[in-house]
Order: structure tokens, then sequence, then C-alpha cells
């Protein structure tokens, strides 16, 4: 399941703009390659927060769906080599967004998400003992 859809991406920017993005002649938005823009934008996500929430997330909360479409619109953009200022800061920002939250500093709690288990689970490290140390090479 998708993050956002394309009617998402309807409300946030014209038929008309999203038609020349996608499609090769500019009269229809070509369902295709929103398809594959989104499955970009909700690889990224998966991959940022997959560490440490289950994903996909479902039902996404309207954060994440924010998320999607602001990334999604940034691939689109960037297939006409003219992403706008709003779009690329808006890129970034959900970028850094997505680091803090795989890095712990930020949290989908708030949303109602729960982190999975395994990501809060600290590993259990064991090693021999040291073999060498200065006390034993101590001559050498």
């Amino acid at each position: 399941m998708a993050y956002c859809t394309l009617e998402d991406l309807r409300n946030l920017i014209p038929e008309g703009e999203l038609a020349q993005l996608t499609g090769e002649t500019g009269e229809m938005a070509d369902e295709a390659v929103v398809a594959a823009a989104l499955a970009q934008a909700d690889a990224q996500i998966d991959a940022y927060i997959g560490g440490r929430y289950a994903v996909p997330l479902n039902p996404a909360p309207p954060l994440v769906k924010g998320l999607a479409a602001d990334l999604a619109l940034y691939h689109l953009y960037s297939r006409r080599s003219v992403a706008p200022p709003v779009r690329q800061k808006k890129y970034d920002a959900a970028l850094t967004f997505l680091k803090e939250i795989s890095a712990g500093e930020a949290s989908l709690e708030a949303l109602g998400i729960t982190p999975s288990g395994a990501s809060r689970e600290a590993a259990d490290l064991k090693s021999a003992p040291r073999v060498f140390n200065r006390d034993r090479l101590g001559e050498w």
C-alpha cells in the first residue's frame, strides 16, 4: 500500500503541471510514472524508518503521507530537471526528518506508531578473555 496516492498529488499541484511532469505529451498525467515516483518515495521512507518501526505503516499517518508526497513530487520534478526551490526545500526537510527518525532523535510514537521490538533490544556481545595484555608481554 502506497503512503500517498495520485489524488494526493493532484491536491498539491495543478493537474496540468502534473501532466507536464509525467506525460510525454503534457496532456494527461501518466499514472505509471506517478506510481514509480510514489514507489520510490515509499522505499525511501521504509529504508529510513524500517530499522525502528515495522514497515509498511498501515494505515499511514498524515505526517508520513505528507513526507511521501514531498518526496514523490521532488522525484517527478527531477525527471524534467526543473525542481523548484520550494520542492527542493521540502525534499531536504523530509530527508532530514527521516534521518532523525532513523537515528532515534525523532519519533513517530506521538502518532500512535510503536517501535518494533527488534530495534529496542540491546545487542548481547560477549568475547573470550584477552590472551595478550601488557602484563603478559612485559619483556617484548
